[in-house]
C-alpha cells in the first residue's frame, strides 16, 4: 500500500448552471479540476467531479459529508469548505481511496481560491 499526500492551490471560476447548482474549473501546475455543487439550502450542498494531474492520471471523487458556503468575515466574499471521498482513479491513480479536503473563497464575480489537501492511498502488487 503506497500513500501519496497533495497539496494544491487552485484558482478558477464558479458559475451558476440553474437555480442551487453550480459548477467549477479551477486550475494549478498541470492540474485541473471540474466540479458540480448542488445546493440543498442556501449555504449546504453536495457534489462530485474529477481532479486531472496530466498524463492520464486523475481522481474522481463525491461528497463524504455537507459541504458549506457561507458569507465570511469579509463580507464581500463566501467562504466554503468541503470534505470528498476518492472513488477511483486513473493512470498512477488507479484503484486509489482516501479523502480531499476543500477550503475555498469565492468572490461576487465567481472567482473562486482553493486550498486542497489530497490523502490517497493506492494499493500497489509488489
Amino acid at each position: 500500500m503506497q500513500q501519496v499526500t497533495l497539496t494544491r492551490r487552485l484558482r478558477g471560476r464558479m458559475t451558476a448552471v440553474r437555480p442551487g447548482v453550480l459548477d467549477a474549473e479551477l486550475r494549478a501546475r498541470g492540474t485541473r479540476l471540474e466540479t458540480r455543487l448542488v445546493f440543498s439550502d442556501e449555504d449546504t450542498f453536495r457534489g462530485s467531479g474529477i481532479l486531472d494531474l496530466g498524463h492520464g492520471n486523475s481522481i474522481a471523487f463525491r461528497s463524504a459529508e455537507d459541504g458549506t458556503l457561507t458569507r465570511s468575515a469579509d463580507r464581500r466574499l463566501r467562504h466554503g469548505t468541503w470534505v470528498l471521498a476518492i472513488v477511483g482513479g486513473a493512470g498512477r491513480f488507479a484503484g486509489a481511496s482516501g479523502r480531499i479536503t476543500s477550503n475555498f473563497v469565492l468572490s461576487p464575480d465567481g472567482e473562486v481560491t482553493d486550498e486542497q489537501v489530497v490523502v490517497l492511498f493506492i494499493d500497489k502488487e509488489e
